[in-house]
């Protein structure tokens, strides 16, 4: 059998760096030593600039395993590693590439023993580190409190926001999760069981691969160590660093100083992962001597889409000011679309959508993208009445979420009483009730047998309250015939287990708000749920091949967006007290950060941009409001866009 042998060679021949960079990007690969804070505006071709700037250190003699390149996904640390082996002909298999999560697993691989675990130490996933915590729960009694308490996957995010930020879990609550206020002591104390369970266990969890790396270079002999290793540091989207990443890029490049950040200011949008945004804005007072570098030329949109993404920027106090020129040619102003209501919203975009594929836009080229993710539930609505394939980018279908699917399990009993899979997510909604108390009452229930007083005598004392609970809402359901009524009754209770269940419950609760306000246009429970029926049967995605799923329309929160592109792009729900979230509006950083949400969500586009928003909208609390365009749109040129008033019907 013959073999074949792998090479490792570098090639004689020199890259080109003139011929394949602007003068921008030219200037940051060749001179960034020292500190140096690389600004790269949307479309800029940052990943070319990192990657031509890794293959410049190599040619001028630095060893592969001197350099240091942090990105954000593996995936972004494969690409360039891939690229710069192409651009330099020879392999890179001795760098020190990847997330911050692989780095720290590669450091502490070597160093385990100096924080008492053994080299071969486990990595959980997410998971089974929520399971390592009910377990805490369990060993110390908490779940046999009378009161609901908060559940594993929240208590986990705590710990991981704290982790991050670098916050005692009292600050990160009283941040991050006020409403769980009252159980800062017993999740402290879970959390202190849970890190020695762990280390018993020689196990660590995603974050201690950062608080472990991070606790190991707080000794000098190994902040030496590493400091002296790594000659030069490279870092991916700087901007979305948290204050944990910060503090240990701070601490290895404390000998040489060759740091090289490459962010952008205007597209930091995760403070609530905990992203800090002062990591860039504060990089020249931290790093003394820092250079500045600008890229500016863009690569991906129209003249026309940038003089509204600079437009919006602008208005940001607390930023690094630089302009994105456009190297494409003209196409159209953006449009800015008032329709009537969200269901006239949603046929409009339908019927450009039909228009755009006919004039040869392929569906996989055109993206609709909004704040929140209740604000597609018509759009979705719309795409399936018309069969336009869709695939909701990092997330599921609307009627696929969890809470979703809770709050009509109720529903859907009160129609089928030999629905068990319905009777026992609903009953487990309530405190105690796991799935083997939930067998049981089920028994008794599809047996005809729903005495309550005999069923809850049976329980121990916490499941028989949690039981009694859902008997009462159960009775009362069977009285009511509207589905809003009765949606509005289910979510009244659902609330506190909402938010004891879920990091993003105020997000859940304004989808369950949502499917309220749709509730209230049917005359019956049977109808509504019919209807549903309807949509929850069409499975676009899993009818069509691997192949076919590439030519389906994207719907995305401007969150999941980020890093993207299409031809066109759709921004809905673009109203007052939706974009902005109301949530920042008494705070201008909050709002800035919402600004830079926008400016995102613009440089998206290629060539195609229409921001829509409904003049009346139907609010779960308040019934049927008027409602104005985003404070956002006020702040912009009127020259700047093109303005549309649909008025019919829009319908093919």
């Amino acid at each position: 059998m013959k073999s074949y042998k792998l090479k490792s060679f570098i090639s004689n021949e020199k890259v080109d760096y003139e011929n394949n960079l602007n003068p921008q990007q030219l200037e940051v690969v060749k001179d960034s030593d020292g500190p140096s804070l690389v600004l790269a505006g949307a479309g800029s071709g940052k990943t070319r600039v990192l990657i031509y700037r890794l293959a410049y250190l190599l040619e001028k003699g630095i060893p592969a395993e001197n350099i240091l390149l942090a990105t954000f996904t593996n995936r972004a640390a494969t690409e360039m590693i891939n690229r710069a082996e192409i651009l330099l002909k020879s392999s890179l298999k001795n760098l020190w590439a990847g997330t911050f999560h692989h780095i720290g697993n590669r450091t502490l691989r070597k160093e385990a023993a100096s924080l008492g675990y053994s080299p071969n130490f486990t990595i959980v996933d997410k998971g089974d580190a929520c399971d390592l915590l009910e377990d805490c729960l369990e060993d110390l009694g908490l779940y046999k409190k009378e009161k609901m308490f908060p559940k594993k996957k929240l208590i986990y995010n705590v710990y991981a926001l704290s982790s991050s930020s670098l916050k005692t879990v009292e600050k990160t609550i009283l941040e991050f999760h006020p409403h769980i206020e009252d159980y800062i002591e017993e999740v402290q104390k879970i959390l202190k069981h849970y890190k020695k369970k762990k280390q018993q266990a020689n196990i660590m969890d995603f974050s201690d691969l950062l608080t472990n790396w991070y606790t190991l270079l707080g000794d000098k002999s190994y902040c030496q160590k590493y400091s002296e290793n790594f000659r030069y540091i490279l870092v991916d989207e700087y901007q979305d660093t948290n204050r944990l990443q910060f503090e240990i890029i701070k601490l290895l490049s404390s000998q040489h100083k060759n740091i090289l950040a490459v962010g952008d200011d205007a597209q930091s949008i995760y403070s609530f992962r905990a992203a800090d945004i002062n990591n860039l804005l504060d990089f020249p007072k931290v790093f003394e001597g820092t250079r500045i570098f600008k890229l500016e030329t863009n690569y991906r949109s129209s003249p026309q889409i940038l003089s509204l993404a600079n437009e919006i920027i602008r208005h940001n106090i607390n930023q690094f000011p630089k302009t994105l020129k456009p190297i494409k040619s003209d196409s159209d102003l953006p449009y800015v679309v008032k329709t009537k209501d969200v269901y006239q919203q949603a046929k409009f975009i339908g019927q450009r959508i039909i228009e755009l594929n006919r004039q040869g836009t392929p569906l996989k080229e055109i993206a609709v993208l909004f704040r929140s993710r209740f604000q597609a539930l018509e759009l979705e609505m719309e795409m399936l009445k018309r069969s336009i394939p869709y695939v909701v980018r990092g997330g599921m279908r609307f009627f696929e979420q969890a809470h979703i699917k809770d709050v009509l399990s109720y529903l859907k009993i009160i129609i089928n009483k030999k629905d068990e899979l319905s009777f026992k997510r609903a009953v487990c909604l309530h405190k105690g009730i796991g799935r083997s108390y939930a067998y049981k009452i089920w028994d008794k229930f599809s047996r005809g047998n729903f005495d309550v007083k005999e069923i809850s005598s049976k329980l121990p004392k916490r499941q028989s309250s949690g039981f009694k609970e859902f008997a009462t809402l159960f009775e009362s359901l069977k009285q009511t015939k509207s589905p809003a009524k009765a949606l509005k009754e289910i979510i009244k209770q659902y609330k506190e287990y909402c938010y004891l269940s879920f990091d993003n419950a105020d997000e859940r609760i304004l989808d369950l708000e949502e499917l309220s306000k749709m509730a209230n246009t049917y005359p019956s429970i049977r109808h509504f749920l019919l209807d549903l029926g309807a949509f929850e049967d069409f499975k676009g995605e899993s009818r069509l091949g691997a192949a076919d799923r590439d030519q389906m329309l994207v719907l995305s929160t401007i969150h999941q967006a980020k890093g993207l592109e299409w031809q066109a792009v759709f921004i809905i729900g673009f109203s007052d007290y939706e974009f902005p979230h109301p949530k920042s509006l008494g705070s201008e950083k909050s709002l800035e950060e919402e600004r830079r949400l926008f400016y995102v969500a613009t440089t998206r586009t290629k060539e195609i941009l229409h921001i829509t928003y409904a003049q009346t909208k139907y609010t779960y609390r308040n019934g049927l409001i008027i409602t104005r365009p985003s404070v956002f749109l006020t702040e912009l040129n009127l020259d700047s866009y093109e303005e549309i008033l649909v008025e019919d019907e829009y319908q093919l």
